[in-house]
């Protein structure tokens, strides 16, 4: 576990209010466990943002590859059970 470095924080009133209220009606150790919560969800959300950035990015390239590979499933091989249909739920 890293030791926890101390810094300088100027807040205005009001979010030092919300600290201090959040911190008493959660049983926060202090106001430093909530301003770490709140980075803590601040990076969450942007790792989050992140990661459908760059599911969007490849969305294509995973239709393409589907494409592909749904032309390989007809390709005019029979299955060796007459009735066998290859379907999203047997992959």
């Amino acid at each position: 576990m890293q030791l926890a470095q101390k810094i300088s924080v100027s807040l205005d009133a009001t979010v030092l209010g919300f600290i201090d209220r959040y911190a008493a009606e959660h049983a926060a150790k202090g106001r430093s466990a909530v301003v770490v919560k709140a980075l803590q969800l601040l990076q969450r959300s942007e790792q989050e943002s992140q990661l459908s950035e760059a599911y969007a990015q490849s969305a294509e390239q995973d239709r393409q590859m589907a494409a592909d590979f749904d032309i390989t499933l007809s390709d005019g091989l029979k299955p060796a059970t007459p009735n066998l249909k290859a379907t999203n739920a047997t992959w």
